[in-house]
């Protein structure tokens, strides 16, 4: 069999970057190569006018970026090329850290499970995040951030990396639907996934950089007209979303949520329990809270079904498989939930590493 060869082109191109798209001198873009001043105009023209990225920091680099055309992480990151990282996300409310504590313990526990070696204490990594708002100005959005084995050759052998990384961002918040679109008004119309599979334990324990299973349940979710998915294992028993967990709320006023075994040790999820336990119970909204296994139809049966995550959101999924939860309409706990967890971020009341006060220039 012949081989088809391909000729290099001997002409580099100079002058200005051209970023119309079309290939200067008849050479396709491949065959371009570009000086590091080409490459950089081109990623500006590219990335100019983009928001919702304040700031990031690169332990890599050594300091915060604030422009998003010089955001990136090293292609030979270990993160990057076999996701080798793992992340964990919280809120900025109001110039104050909600809740960052949590996450930074369970960030050290996720890259325990992925058997990073982590230069920092808890207190850096903390200090690294708080600086990074600071920085950004931002008063209100999402921080996230990366440990990694960081970078250093293209194998699947971390030996390779030089150092371990740590990158944090400053993002927007994230807002879902369209049109006006209202979750808390609204309510979501879900779809149950049963193709894609559910991760195994460990991976579903560690929030690793790879979430392809993931955005895998999403897509399912959409196509059968919802958003997150929940996922149903054989046996007829919810497991989570693809990025949320779920709970119940029977006829009776028992408040019911899955195990975390084998599933994401949902923070926001853990934050419910406590707030369901004590005022929904002293309130007479709920009679109990248990974390037991959920079958799909007795979830079905219930009056309300709510998913959460992300610190402060509270999902209520009023329409399942095109089949109604409840009557069809956002339910008193979940109303009551969002309203306590918004409250409780917006006034900044909690220890020390539930509410961390960002301290800008």
């Amino acid at each position: 069999m012949a081989l088809r060869t391909a000729s290099i082109a001997n002409e580099q191109g100079g002058g200005s970057a051209d970023v119309s798209g079309e290939p200067p001198d008849g050479l396709r873009p491949a065959q371009r190569i570009l000086s590091p001043a080409e490459a950089f105009e081109r990623m500006t023209a590219r990335r100019r006018g983009k928001r919702g990225c304040y700031a990031m920091f690169s332990s890599y680099l050594g300091g915060v970026v604030t422009d998003p055309e010089v955001m990136t992480v090293p292609l030979d990151d270990h993160m990057v090329h076999r996701g080798h990282g793992v992340f964990d996300t919280c809120s900025l409310v109001n110039g104050r850290l909600y809740r960052l504590g949590i996450h930074i313990d369970r960030l050290l526990a996720s890259a325990s499970g992925a058997r990073l070696q982590i230069p920092w204490t808890r207190d850096e990594l903390i200090q690294m995040v708080a600086d990074t708002a600071a920085a950004s100005g931002a008063r209100n959005g999402i921080v996230r951030y990366w440990l990694t084995a960081g970078p250093g050759g293209f194998s699947f052998m971390p030996a390779e990396c030089e150092e371990p990384c740590f990158y944090c961002v400053v993002l927007d918040p994230m807002s879902f639907g369209s049109g006006g679109f209202d979750p808390m008004r609204d309510g979501f119309r879900e779809a149950t996934v049963r193709e894609t599979p559910q991760k195994p334990p460990l991976l579903a324990q560690i929030k690793s950089n790879n979430y392809l299973l993931n955005v895998l349940t999403h897509l399912e979710a959409a196509d059968g007209g919802g958003t997150f998915g929940i996922i149903v294992d054989d046996d007829g028993f919810i497991a989570e979303a693809c990025v949320l967990n779920i709970c119940s709320i029977s006829t009776d006023g028992v408040f019911v949520t899955p195990p975390f075994e084998g599933i994401l040790h949902g923070t926001t999820m853990r934050r419910l329990l406590e707030l369901a336990r004590g005022p929904l119970c002293d309130e007479g909204l709920l009679r109990d809270v248990q974390q037991r296994p959920l079958r799909a139809d007795e979830a079905r049966a219930g009056a309300e079904l709510i998913m959460s995550g992300g610190d402060t959101h509270v999902f209520p999924v009023v329409e399942w498989d095109s089949a109604p939860i409840g009557n069809g309409t956002v339910g008193p706990v979940a109303k009551r939930l969002h309203d306590l967890i918004t409250s409780e971020t917006e006034a900044g009341d909690g220890s020390p590493d539930d509410f961390i006060e960002v301290r800008y220039s």
